[in-house]
């Protein structure tokens, strides 16, 4: 975490990129529910500050709201923390001299393309669209067949039953219950496989810089993934499944009715799980 207090190129970038848009950080705090303390921390290059488990959340969220390129920011991340952790400097490494006027010219680097509030309307156009579709194909299946309705309505009623969560009510609903940790032998390309032995299972897949996706991993059915250096799996609940890397069970892995995040690193061939049981 120390490696995280070197950031100071990145974190001008972005003050300067949403001083320029002029949003203000209690408007952020009101939308993302983050703490400014944490925020201004972002900011201010002090990233130790931040919850080591919810960083990269954070500076995704920031990202988003201010207009800058979440993926390209936390490229940016991962690489100094490998860089960091294959020099093994100390915290009183020399950094290179910044030049602060540079700092608004730079920040276009990381910007989007787009003004935020233009891309807002470019998404409520599209949402309305969508739901427009999909209203449209609900009124033609209801005319067509009432039995694809009930058909319909008993996938719904399967499917209720599993709880999707987000990073947000992981913090706030949850506590860590315990983290396991270690290694394995393994050698990339890297791939994991996950089964589901049993039950339903939703779950969040997170693969190197790219963007988190959702789905619904069915009893009795597989998934297979392949990253470079960091892999990451939020799922709920943990009840009979099993992950494979290249192959070999990953241990450590509790079967709960509660949430799991797992953390693979290409870069150490380390494993890191964390358990969590609701705060009350």
């Amino acid at each position: 975490m120390n490696d995280l207090h070197k950031m100071n190129d990145l974190h001008k970038k972005l003050k300067s990129l949403r001083r320029e848009r002029k949003i203000n950080l209690e408007a952020i705090e009101k939308r993302t529910k983050i703490d400014i303390k944490y925020l201004k921390a972002i900011e201010n290059g002090k990233f130790e500050i931040l919850p080591s488990t919810y960083i990269r959340l954070f500076l995704k969220a920031y990202c988003v709201e201010i207009g800058a390129d979440p993926i390209d920011a936390l490229y940016q991340l991962d690489e100094l923390i490998n860089n960091g952790k294959k020099s093994n400097k100390s915290d009183e490494e020399i950094l290179p001299i910044i030049d602060v006027n540079e700092d608004v010219d730079e920040s276009s680097k990381i910007e989007s393309s787009k003004n935020p509030y233009q891309k807002k309307s470019e998404w409520l156009k599209g949402f309305s669209m969508i739901l427009l579709l999909l209203f449209s194909i609900y009124i033609i299946k209801k005319i067509v067949s009432s039995d694809d309705n009930l058909s319909l309505a008993k996938n719904i009623s399967e499917t209720s039953n599993l709880n999707p969560i987000t990073d947000f009510e992981l913090i706030n609903d949850f506590i860590i219950d315990k983290t396991n940790s270690g290694s394995l032998d393994v050698d990339p390309p890297y791939m994991v496989k996950i089964i589901s032995r049993k039950d339903d299972i939703w779950m969040r897949t997170e693969t190197d810089s790219s963007l988190p996706i959702e789905n619904i991993l069915n009893s009795s059915k597989q998934d297979n993934f392949s990253f470079v250096k960091r892999f990451e799996l939020l799922v709920n609940p943990t009840k009979n499944i099993d992950i494979f890397w290249n192959g070999q069970l990953i241990p450590y892995l509790e079967s709960t009715k509660n949430p799991a995040k797992i953390n693979l690193n290409g870069i150490n061939r380390t494993i890191t799980i964390q358990h969590f049981v609701p705060q009350n």
